[in-house]
């Protein structure tokens, strides 16, 4: 026992802090036309996004100080690599595009010992332009139906030991589901 605190209790503890983020990068955006009607979109990223001048010091209600550094440590929810590639083709009132988007691995908290696998995001669809005020759409998300989460789990931020979270159910923002949608835009 330490203080008012059981052995194995744990503490969680609001405390305002200021920290810089820098991340060195390449893009590369590109529109390829190789024939009347089709583009090509192309982004791709590469960057290396790191927290500087990220030092915490708390004080627990037991009288412990702690020291947590994350200077250095890949920024949160940000992938070192992406690429999409987005082909559309044009014909009459038609339209036909793809779009893929993937993203390398990304970390989860701010220890950097838990990540989510990289993975793709892919959307498709078919627009119809009735005149210059209105247009449908048929699109479809997640074509290739993958599962998972993305983001960052505050509550881990300090983990160290990625196993304490291995079969542990827990709320976040996750992939889209496979869906059918249907639009009708109007412009004025």
């Amino acid at each position: 026992d330490v203080g008012e605190m059981k052995a194995g209790m744990s503490e969680s503890f609001t405390k305002p802090f200021f920290y810089d983020m820098a991340a060195l990068g390449w893009l590369t955006d590109a529109v390829i036309t190789p024939t009347k009607g089709l583009d090509i979109h192309v982004i791709f990223t590469l960057r290396d996004p790191k927290y500087k001048n990220f030092k915490i010091t708390p004080t627990f209600s037991d009288g412990v100080t702690e020291e947590y550094d994350f200077t250095d440590k890949t920024i949160t929810a940000l992938s070192k690599m992406e690429l999409e590639i987005e082909p559309s083709y044009k014909f009459g009132d038609w339209k036909v595009w793809l779009s893929a988007r993937y993203f390398s691995k990304q970390y989860i908290n701010k220890t950097n010992s838990l990540y989510f696998n990289g993975r793709w995001e892919t959307f498709g669809g078919v627009e119809y332009r009735l005149n210059r005020y209105i247009s449908f759409e048929a699109s479809v998300v997640n074509i290739l139906n993958q599962k998972g989460a993305s983001g960052s789990i505050t509550s881990a931020d300090l983990l160290t030991d990625p196993t304490l979270y291995r079969d542990y159910v827990m709320a976040g923002t996750f992939i889209r589901p496979f869906t059918f949608e249907f639009t009708t835009k109007l412009s004025f």
